[in-house]
């Protein structure tokens, strides 16, 4: 099994007055890892995805648990694994550390969809994504 991994730097804009960052900004950070995740583990980047074509994944199922907190210019590693692959969704296992101590896990689902444009209706999977997929199992 594979672990997708890429490391941040916590900047100043993404944190309060205590230099704590702020809990929304840890939630894009882990919308930026499936985007990395695609980009750079599957080959399907989101602008050949949703820009070039009328798909996209947008998250049905979010649960975070945020359990220390990040501090401004700390370098989090974030890691990226597949937990289920069904016909038109996923669902990824996120967690985020500095160092030994864990900031936050995510269980994340998303679903393909088409028509991003107007209608939107679920869509299965292509098959060389399952296929990346399945390599970073959990």
């Amino acid at each position: 099994m594979a672990t997708f991994k890429v490391t941040r730097k916590i900047r100043f804009g993404q944190t309060d007055a205590a230099g704590i960052t702020y809990y929304p900004r840890l939630v894009e950070m882990i919308n930026d890892i499936v985007e990395d995740f695609f980009s750079d583990a599957v080959g399907f980047s989101y602008k050949e995805m949703i820009v070039e074509t009328d798909f996209g994944v947008p998250t049905v199922n979010l649960n975070v648990t945020f359990k220390n907190p990040a501090e401004l210019e700390d370098y989090v590693d974030w890691y990226l694994n597949i937990i289920k692959i069904g016909r038109s969704s996923f669902t990824v296992d996120i967690m985020a550390k500095v160092g030994e101590k864990e900031i936050l896990t995510a269980i994340v689902t998303l679903a393909y969809i088409a028509g991003k444009g107007g209608v939107m209706k679920s869509h299965p999977l292509p098959e060389h994504v399952k296929e990346v997929m399945n390599k970073y199992m959990k």
